[in-house]
């Protein structure tokens, strides 16, 4: 509102006032008409005051319903937060009982680690997780889940690691048939199964068959579980047998696993 607005609305009000006074004083016939003229004007100007009082307080009340809004988002969003460093802390503890479960199993000391990160150009081939040289990872060592063979350590960094899944080409495992106690080198195909080679073609291994880690090597261990056959292939002529074997472990949610030391 301008000042000439401001100004015309003081001095409306002042002589509706003024006239107000004169229709309440009592004096001769020109008070009593203009006692008679004021007394509407009196009536609007009660009228208007409770108009502007009522909006006056719907204002003053939505500055404070706003004022207590924000301050509500505030704290719900404190406490969102809260929740979610809450929920961390919990999956922390889970993690290490998990852990300890896990050594009770195996017999190993185990170091639990998150997966953080995986290559979006090789999704089946690795992982990174927060676990790394200041916790005890070196290059090499198994990186398995409570249902079994995930990969092998391939870089560590100070404070993450680089993880070899089974399920890469480019990776090669030595394992063992538990039932028949045929050793053979594990691949993966890159399409979420793996092969074992070198399986002779007298062997009686077949569908269903447990495998498990031979332990082949000085930082893979025996007898972690890796998978189960799916089919087993022959061709005449060849010297082996080409196992399928379908991985113990799920890929496609992988969260949370163990480092064996």
């Amino acid at each position: 509102m301008n000042r000439k607005a401001v100004f015309f609305l003081v001095l409306f009000f002042g002589v509706l006032q003024a006239m107000v006074f004169l229709a309440h004083s009592p004096r001769g016939r020109e008070v009593r008409a203009i006692r008679v003229l004021a007394l509407p004007l009196y009536r609007g100007e009660l009228v208007v005051y409770r108009v502007f009082h009522s909006f006056s307080q719907l204002l003053q009340e939505k500055e404070v319903l706003l004022a207590e809004n924000e301050r509500l988002r505030r704290e719900l969003g404190m406490l969102q937060s809260e929740n979610v460093l809450l929920r961390e802390e919990v999956e922390r503890l889970r993690m290490e009982v998990e852990a300890a479960q896990i050594e009770r199993r195996l017999s190993f000391e185990v170091v639990p680690a998150q997966v953080i990160g995986r290559d979006p150009y090789d999704w089946l081939g690795s992982i990174v997780i927060d676990r790394g040289r200041e916790d005890g990872v070196t290059e090499g060592l198994a990186v398995v889940t409570y249902q079994g063979m995930v990969g092998r350590v391939e870089r560590v960094y100070p404070r993450y690691a680089e993880v070899r899944m089974l399920l890469s080409p480019s990776f090669a495992l030595g394992v063992l048939v538990q039932r028949t106690r045929d050793l053979g080198v594990l691949v993966g195909n890159g399409k979420g199964l793996c092969l074992v080679k070198y399986i002779s073609r007298t062997s009686q291994v077949g569908e269903g068959d447990l495998v498990i880690t031979s332990g082949l090597g000085e930082k893979i261990p025996r007898g972690v579980v890796v998978g189960r056959v799916r089919e087993v292939r022959e061709r005449s002529g060849d010297l082996f047998k080409e196992v399928v074997v379908e991985p113990a472990c799920d890929f496609s949610a992988l969260g949370k696993v163990f480092v064996i030391r």
